[in-house]
């Protein structure tokens, strides 16, 4: 009784035993908003989640105005939904969270122009950063933007302090350093899906990219099905660490729209760059798919490399990386660069070119023309079944000399073009089933 005579005269506010007391004694102002569940009307939201934001219709029950307060205040492995609006200010992860933005759930690849609509995070510092020993963050459906400055690097996302198994969905990156910036430890996949990153250019440290792997390997990662645009660098690039390689990295089914590079490889184990599309206008240069070198095993396959200029494909141990090894160059199409389409040099071995389709490639200022070019002092790898045509020099060229095809360094099988140099790398009027045509 001591506790209820405690009670009264005063108001009631806080903590769930005063206010299921405050209820008996009618003491609360307004008790229907005291029992509201958290994140109450907002549609897919978990039970429990926290709500930042300002209180409005489109945000019920908000509990903190600001993201870094609920992410301290949530219990690991709990929920945070933040509604529309802009919130300033990075936010730190330190525990496993599931961060909900207004537009979760939904394709960040098309439209999502409405930044009325969207939860907008933005730093000079960065968006999110996850620290070290934190593993299974979610981040989806943010809007991440306008991230770095002149002295300092701020990207959308980085989680480059060994976490696995994040989840980073349906969010638009742009106008930061970078998208992103991850690594990881590979115990649980970490994956980046259904993203739009859109140039991502700002100065203060090494930007211009959308999705950068640095600082450490990036095991175990998956990314897929996102939409990159007009990054100075390139759309993705697994910068890595040269003396741990990245395994099961996987870059597949991504759209890149002017983009410098569609993706650098390099200090990669087993990786795969596969069914990607890449086009850009006529005058914007800069390499295709760029295998800089210590890698191992990587499979570049299925691509569509369209327009620009500069080689669409090309592996030259750049950097002061060592040769490559076991590379496989297979059923991609490259046509309309003005460059070269596929070039390999350095002294990289067991390399396969097989079933590609390069067609028009045109000259420029540097660069004269081949479709398929080998440079000294390659030696051993297997050119087969390519078909190479409408380019402006030599449909099929190799620099390199021994005792192999046209007394190259190199085997060249099957493959079909017009213009070889020197004669007999290619076969004209051969005709090949299977390989991309334009």
């Amino acid at each position: 009784m001591a506790f209820f005579r405690a009670l009264s005269g005063r108001r009631c506010t806080a903590g769930l035993a005063v206010t299921a007391a405050c209820l008996v004694l009618g003491l609360v102002d307004n008790p229907a908003a005291v029992a509201a569940p958290l994140g109450a009307g907002i549609p897919g939201l978990p039970t429990g989640a926290l709500v930042v934001g300002t209180a409005s219709a489109t945000c019920p029950n908000p509990g903190y105005s600001s993201i870094q307060d609920a992410a301290s205040a949530a219990s690991a492995g709990g929920a945070i939904y933040v509604c529309p609006g802009t919130f300033t200010g990075r936010v730190t992860v330190t525990k496993q969270l599931r961060f909900l933005g207004a537009q979760f759930g939904r394709d960040a690849r098309v439209g999502r122009t409405d930044l009325g609509r969207e939860s907008v995070v933005t730093s000079p510092t960065g968006g999110f950063v996850i620290n070290s020993g934190v593993d299974k963050v979610t981040i989806d459906g943010f809007t991440l933007r306008g991230s770095g400055s002149d002295s300092q690097n701020g990207d959308g996302i980085d989680a480059f302090n060994r976490g696995a198994g994040h989840t980073f969905v349906n969010n638009v990156f742009a106008d930061n350093t970078n998208g992103m910036n991850i690594n990881s430890n590979g115990s649980s996949q970490t994956t980046v899906q259904r993203n739009r990153f859109t140039a991502n250019n700002r100065s203060g440290g090494q930007g211009g990219t959308g999705v950068t792997l640095t600082s450490g390997a990036a095991n175990n990662l998956l990314v897929s099905d996102n939409l990159f645009e007009k990054h100075d660098s390139a759309a993705f690039n697994s910068i890595g660490d040269g003396s741990n390689r990245s395994t099961k990295l996987v870059f597949r089914n991504n759209r890149s729209v002017d983009d410098s590079s569609l993706a650098v490889v390099n200090n990669a184990s087993g990786a795969r760059v596969e069914n990607n599309l890449a086009t850009k206008a006529a005058a914007l240069t800069g390499t295709g798919i760029y295998i800089v070198g210590n890698t191992d095993g990587l499979v570049v396959r299925g691509n569509q490399i369209i327009g620009g200029a500069g080689n669409g494909i090309s592996a030259n141990a750049a950097f002061g990386a060592g040769p490559s090894t076991k590379l496989t160059i297979e059923a991609n199409l490259i046509k309309n660069r003005a460059g070269i389409g596929i070039r390999v040099d350095a002294a990289h071995r067991s390399v396969t070119i097989r079933g590609n389709g390069v067609f028009n490639t045109r000259a420029n200022s540097t660069l004269p023309g081949d479709g398929i070019r080998l440079e000294s002092p390659t030696s051993g790898l297997t050119v087969q079944g390519n078909v190479a045509l409408g380019s402006a020099a030599a449909d099929c060229r190799d620099y390199s000399t021994g005792s192999r095809t046209a007394r190259t360094a190199n085997n060249w099988t099957l493959d079909a073009g017009l213009k070889s140099q020197p004669k007999g790398l290619c076969v004209p009027g051969l005709s090949l089933p299977g390989v991309p045509r334009p």
